[in-house]
């Protein structure tokens, strides 16, 4: 898999857009939220001949659940029935656990994973990935081999003053296992992302510095917010195309 473009097209019980639309588009992949009752027979079966891969799926990552291991373990093999590559997660330490104690749970979930070889992609999240240091600091303490970041080329302003996304991508790109290309007007805590192009992140640049860090892997369109409302899939579907004819013409996607 080579840097494919993928799109996050929400769960298998409620899709943002038809699978067939979407491969129309030009898209090759999916990022799935992973429902806790789904299986990859089922994922399988609604694809049908659409020449869709799944690339991605989301799961929960309850750190101060000591099943974690058992239970994300078990999702993982159904993402390796897929062919996806890694698993999103959004994963925090929070007030009451140390980071030590988070640095040893994620071990033991990269233990879960890493045996269907699939990764474990960290989401660009507070408290332990919110920018790029910290995303080095949370690698470096992990240490585990299938364990790594997702790097969101918009959240980083969502969460963070004054700093820029390729500067921070950077810092971590050695550790990237998954991408969420969005665009941003680049406001602290704003969250309206627009159609790409229409901000202020340079894709391209973005691009230059994961291929030159050796990802290898799919970038995951998430369209999020209320530029991208599910409720209204014809104008969905016409700005989702605008966001991939952006992308092909600074060479993603072609």
């Amino acid at each position: 898999m080579s840097n494919i473009l993928s799109y996050r097209i929400g769960s298998l019980k409620k899709l943002y857009l038809p699978f067939a639309q979407v491969a129309e588009m030009g898209i090759e992949g999916l990022e799935l939220v992973w429902d806790e009752d789904t299986t990859a027979a089922q994922v399988k079966a609604a694809l049908g001949s659409c020449k869709l891969s799944v690339t991605s799926i989301q799961v929960p990552c309850p750190l101060e659940d000591d099943n974690l291991p058992k239970t994300i373990g078990a999702q993982a093999a159904q993402a390796a029935e897929l062919g996806a590559r890694y698993m999103f997660v959004s994963a925090h330490a929070g007030e009451k656990m140390a980071k030590a104690e988070a640095y040893d749970r994620l071990r033991r979930v990269g233990d879960a994973v890493g045996g269907h070889e699939v990764f474990l992609a960290m989401e660009t999240h507070p408290d332990l990935c919110q920018n790029g240091d910290q995303m080095a600091e949370t690698m470096k303490g992990v240490s585990h081999p299938w364990v790594g970041i997702n790097y969101d080329t918009a959240n980083i302003y969502y969460y963070n003053e004054k700093v820029d996304t390729i500067e921070e991508l950077k810092k971590a790109v050695s550790y990237v296992r998954g991408v969420h290309l969005k665009d941003t007007f680049g406001g602290f805590r704003d969250g309206k992302f627009p159609v790409f192009g229409e901000g202020i992140v340079d894709f391209a640049a973005a691009d230059k510095v994961l291929r030159e860090g050796g990802y290898t892997g799919a970038y995951a369109m998430e369209l999020e917010g209320g530029t991208f409302d599910p409720s209204k899939p014809d104008e969905l579907a016409e700005k989702v195309a605008r966001c991939v004819a952006h992308l092909k013409k600074v060479g993603i996607g072609n």
